[in-house]
């Protein structure tokens, strides 16, 4: 454990294990188990290196020659610079040698169809909307070999984040009824490789101000295999309410209204306390600024007074949140601007409130605010309070932008993982059901400004058996092109000149791609 760890430890006192186990919610779908050193993370340190923060899903590479064509990857598909995923095969919770499946994945690029958008405010009365998402049909014939029925938990895998939930989802069905799906949510992981063993191959430093997204579906590979992500998928949430915490809300603020040639033109709050760095951390929820002086004791946070016609958003209560020995003269002053270097004051204020509380209760009143427009609010709370544990100030190792305190959960919205949705299906004995999962797919893409070899080429891919214990005879691919798409790089075996849109995949073969290219429009 590191000094960090041991001095938070210390100052967060006696937490008995027993009441932290009775306060254990049942039933919660995720990964850590909660230990009375787990506000520290010291065993739950993941590694992050340098990637994308502006822009979810950035790869990297595009443009470098391959043998497939523009960043090409191992097996002649590209790397593209935006990667959205493959589709993965169906798994069962438990292995089940009983149970068979045959799969069929059809492809529909109906969905590209243009659209007319009429727009009174644009010259040519509108524009076309060209949709670049496939409509994906994965089906699958489930056989119960064994003499009696035989209902199981069967998990299906998809790629994403939390903020394209509601496009992404698929829908389950079995004989034709809609299916009722649990959803769990795997980690981010730094391009989905190390989150529990380390990063073996990077060089960046861990503490890195950017996130890494998932490139190719190698990235996949290597964290999916094993059985490791999907476990860690499954558990439940880490419960913080044995964690006592002070908590300082901020409430009603006022002041000037910004006015360049006065000299005000940023009016902002500042917060200014001391603490012992040794014995206390504080996190922060709402601020924008912030002064820390571990010599002096001393720490400011800062943040500019809202205005009316500002995002409801801008004007939550701002929260100080302290772990360990309690800040000291507290003390809020108005300034004209949100920069250190300048000490011009004016009169403002705000309210304040003291009050006590636990670590559990408060990020839940947070999350309420952040969270709550999220499809799943449950879910994103638990991610949220994962990446605290893992990469956040509660982390051992925080990322350098957290280290500070601040507990935004933006990133959680954000970050691409797999997530399962888990349902029920009983098949008879000797029998077999149809399981279908139902789902617009986004394609992968170069960015049209970047003028690569890939400009206006979308990819689709899919993964055969990364991931899955369940044994299937047979696996087709269907190409429903409907006179959409010229295709440029392929291994399915697809000819579309003569007729061919309906192949067998090997199961040997890991990795299917499809790149294709709109016809008969100007991109």
């Amino acid at each position: 454990m590191s000094e960090r760890s041991e001095r938070l430890f210390e100052a967060l006192g006696e937490i008995s294990e027993e009441k932290i186990d009775e306060a254990s919610p049942e039933g919660r779908t995720s990964r850590f188990q909660w230990r009375r050193w787990g506000v520290l993370a010291a065993a739950l340190v993941l590694v992050i290196g340098a990637g994308s923060y502006v822009l979810p899903r950035l790869g990297g590479n595009a443009g470098i020659a391959g043998a497939g064509g523009a960043g090409a990857g191992s097996d002649g598909a590209s790397t593209f610079m935006a990667y959205a995923g493959p589709v993965f095969p169906l798994t069962l919770k438990e292995a089940d040698s009983d149970i068979t499946a045959r799969r069929e994945i059809t492809m529909d690029f109906s969905t590209w169809t243009r659209e007319w958008v009429p727009d009174a405010d644009l010259k040519a009365g509108g524009y076309y909307k060209t949709p670049h998402d496939i409509q994906v049909t994965d089906a699958y014939t489930l056989t119960n070999t064994s003499v009696e029925d035989k209902t199981v938990s069967v998990l299906y895998p998809f790629a994403g984040s939390l903020s394209d939930l509601e496009e992404i989802q698929p829908t389950l069905t079995a004989g034709g009824q809609a299916l009722e799906a649990t959803l769990h949510a795997g980690q981010y992981s730094g391009g989905f490789q190390g989150a529990w063993e380390g990063w073996p191959n990077r060089t960046d430093n861990p503490g890195s101000l950017n996130l890494d997204q998932p490139n190719s579906w190698e990235d996949f590979r290597d964290s999916l295999e094993g059985g490791d992500y999907l476990e860690r998928a499954m558990k439940e949430w880490a419960d913080l309410s044995g964690v006592p915490v002070t908590v300082y809300e901020f409430t009603d603020p006022w002041g000037p209204e910004p006015d360049e040639k006065a000299g005000v033109p940023n009016p902002t709050i500042r917060v200014e306390f001391n603490l012992d760095y040794a014995k206390t951390e504080v996190l922060s929820f709402g601020f924008g600024g912030g002064s820390y002086d571990q010599e002096n004791g001393c720490q400011i946070k800062s943040f500019s007074i809202p205005r009316d016609f500002w995002p409801e958003s801008k004007k939550w209560p701002r929260y100080l949140i302290v772990l360990g020995e309690d800040i000291q003269n507290m003390t809020t002053q108005g300034y004209v601007t949100g920069g250190w270097d300048d000490e011009k004051t004016i009169e403002a204020g705000v309210t304040v409130k003291r009050y006590e509380s636990d670590l559990e209760d408060i990020l839940h009143t947070v999350a309420w605010y952040a969270l709550r427009e999220e499809q799943d609010f449950d879910l994103a709370y638990g991610l949220w309070k994962d990446w605290l544990l893992s990469y956040g100030v509660l982390a051992d190792d925080p990322m350098e932008r957290y280290q500070w305190g601040d507990i935004e959960p933006m990133d959680v919205n954000i970050m691409f993982r797999v997530f399962y949705l888990e349902a029920e299906v009983t098949v008879p004995a000797g029998g077999s059901v149809t399981l279908t999962a139902e789902m617009r797919k986004e394609g992968s893409y170069d960015f049209y400004c970047a003028h690569t070899e890939n400009r206006g080429v979308y990819g689709y891919d899919l993964v055969t058996k990364l991931g899955s214990n369940l044994a299937c005879a047979s696996q087709t691919a269907v190409l429903e092109d409907r006179g959409q798409i010229e295709i440029v790089r392929q291994n399915f075996g697809f000819d579309l000149e003569n007729g061919v849109s309906r192949v067998t995949l090997d199961p040997d073969q890991e990795h299917y791609y499809l790149e294709v290219k709109r016809i008969s429009v100007e991109e």
